[in-house]
């Protein structure tokens, strides 16, 4: 029986269908009633799906390894199986295809092929494009398909927080004032640490000392412990861990945290198809981990879009230098917030760069220096 589910993911909705124990078919919003006749169901191999994209979408995956089952003509197949050899973060023409599958003149049957393809971004068909580089059809539509080939530009340079051009047109659209610090500002690159693990343990070390102290005992950590995973964590004990320059406390901070993990209480791969509040609620139950630590971890690892942090002194200072306000309330902030969205995450990105001096001429108008320090 086939069995179908759905994960929200930063291009919409995306169906996922199981059958004989492979992944038959990955679809977009709309295709609700094509899948009516399926069972809903979570199984383990649609979650393991699931889990999968989401790490392709935070920059963190570029090849897929779960079972697929591709049903369609031998021609189809062959199309199918070109696709997937096509490189992450590059592009090939339906002529190439062609050429590849040893029929240089089947040109229009491989873009039918493409279009019939039943399982989108693990059989990259949004790879394909035309002679002269041109976006052509997608099931997605053509905005998704540009996402998806700038995603993957985009994490082959580096492994930067990902926007584009429409989210800067949604917040310019939406909010003049902030449209025009953008403009100024222009492209911001923040890197992101999509293996969350090794992001939580980066952000316990860093809690009440320097940047250059974080930077210096985190490299530290990252060239001894190899991988930086759980499993070496819980091998370690506490008095190995403080050789690495951190305090005890944050030893056994990090020790537990190793083992919540390993013995299922926290579930990081599950966070992948949670709404940002149980996110937040789970991140939590860790020791060392405030809800701060929790949003940071779902702009800088998860690349959620919508993350406006209310606990964050820069994004204060941001709000009030842009805006002139001498303290931002929680109403402020609300409004503020419902005004970014759902693109929250990357009006942080420039909130920070004000905060910083970005825009020189921007002052902060907090009356005392106890209003600047509280949140």
């Amino acid at each position: 029986m086939k069995k179908r589910w759905h994960y929200d993911f930063p291009i919409g909705k995306l169906w996922i269908v199981e059958e004989e124990h492979a992944i038959i078919h990955i679809g977009f919003a709309g295709e609700d009633r094509s899948l009516a006749g399926y069972d809903n169901a979570e199984t383990p191999l649609i979650k393991e799906t699931g889990r999968q994209l989401s790490e392709y979408f935070s920059g963190s995956r570029k090849d897929f390894t779960v079972p697929l089952l591709l049903k369609g003509t031998v021609f189809q197949q062959s199309v199918w199986q070109a696709l997937r050899e096509i490189p992450y973060g590059e592009t090939r023409s339906y002529k190439e295809i062609a050429v590849g599958v040893g029929n240089p003149k089947a040109c229009r049957a491989v873009g039918m092929a493409n279009n019939r393809n039943p399982i989108a971004i693990v059989v990259p068909c949004h790879r394909v494009v035309g002679y002269d580089g041109s976006l052509t059809g997608y099931a997605g539509g053509l905005p998704i398909k540009q996402y998806l080939l700038d995603l993957e530009k985009s994490n082959l340079q580096r492994n930067y927080f990902f926007y584009g051009e429409k989210e800067i047109e949604h917040l310019k659209s939406r909010d003049p004032i902030l449209g025009e610090a953008i403009d100024r500002i222009g492209k911001i690159n923040r890197e992101i640490t999509s293996d969350i693990f090794a992001a939580l343990v980066k952000s316990i070390v860093g809690q009440q000392i320097s940047t250059k102290a974080q930077t210096s005992i985190w490299n530290r950590m990252r060239n001894g412990i190899r991988p930086m995973d759980p499993q070496s964590i819980n091998q370690l004990c506490v008095q190995e861990l403080r050789a690495f320059g951190i305090s005890g406390r944050k030893a056994l901070y990090i020790k537990d945290m190793a083992e919540q993990i390993l013995n299922g209480r926290v579930d990081l791969p599950a966070l992948a198809a949670m709404p940002e509040e149980e996110v937040c609620e789970t991140l939590v139950r860790l020791k060392g981990v405030g809800v701060w630590t929790a949003e940071m971890i779902m702009l800088f690892s998860m690349q959620r879009p919508d993350i406006l942090s209310w606990g964050d002194f820069g994004i204060h200072r941001g709000l009030r230098m842009l805006y002139g306000h001498r303290k931002i309330t929680p109403r402020l902030f609300s409004r503020y917030k419902q005004l970014y969205s759902p693109y929250a995450s990357t009006a942080s990105l420039y909130l920070w760069a004000i905060a910083g001096g970005a825009c020189s001429e921007l002052t902060d108008r907090a009356s005392t220096k106890a209003d600047n320090a509280r949140i």
